[in-house]
């Protein structure tokens, strides 16, 4: 184990924030980038790209770009601890994509990365509920952290009790406390609250549940003792 909690390099979460933040310091310096690669109506009907490419662009500007970026590298670093390479990226763009469909109903216009993220926070999560040892310690906190920032996203004053909730948790696990499902149950709250809201983050958070335990499942029936 490293100093930083870490038991392998997350190499997948490396690359896909460098191919991301490559493409967001292009579409700051193309015009027209952004209008041509994010979501928007035609992405049903004909530009089909989109649908794929509005998870590289961001439309937050700097500081939704730096936000999305941050947590890309915690949540994803955190969740390459607890699966495989492969998975973590099934589980990125699976939620990415759930997320961009509803959108397409939701909110038309607009791209990023944080609805990708939802499903590697999903992965976590559950990760975190079936007491996964491979997680670092501050893994319950860089969750709640994160439901934090979606719930923010739906009314702003609702981030100071994911912010509370999340050192609330990090003090827990000092002190030896187990808050792994504490923490997952948080998440799949804020996946619902969100979806009942017509959030498009909360519907990624649930996919990103789902995926999760559809992948621990077969696990578990194979090997019930270690999975």
């Amino acid at each position: 184990m490293t100093t930083h909690g870490l038991r392998r390099f997350p190499l997948v979460t490396a690359v896909v924030f460098g191919v991301t933040a490559l493409s967001n310091v292009a579409q700051f310096l193309v015009p027209g980038m952004l209008a041509h690669l994010e979501r928007a109506p035609a992405g049903l009907h004909g530009d089909w790209w989109r649908t794929g490419t509005s998870l590289f662009v961001q439309d937050g500007g700097v500081a939704g770009t730096v936000s999305n970026l941050l947590f890309l590298v915690l949540v994803g670093a955190v969740a390459e601890q607890a699966v495989s390479r492969s998975r973590w990226l099934l589980c990125y763009f699976t939620a990415g994509l759930v997320g961009e469909f509803a959108g397409y109903a939701w909110q038309p216009h607009g791209g990023g990365n944080s609805i990708a993220i939802c499903g590697l926070a999903g992965a976590a999560a559950v990760a975190l509920w079936r007491g996964d040892g491979r997680l670092p310690r501050f893994a319950p906190t860089i969750v709640l952290l994160w439901c934090a920032a979606l719930l923010a996203t739906a009314w702003f004053p609702l981030l100071v009790i994911g912010l509370v909730a999340a050192m609330a948790a990090r003090v827990a696990a000092e002190r030896g406390v187990a808050v792994g499902r504490w923490t997952a149950a948080g998440a799949l709250v804020a996946g619902v609250a969100l979806t009942a809201v017509r959030n498009i983050h909360g519907v990624a958070l649930l996919a990103g549940l789902v995926v999760a335990v559809a992948l621990v499942l077969p696990v578990r029936r194979r090997n019930p003792v270690t999975a």
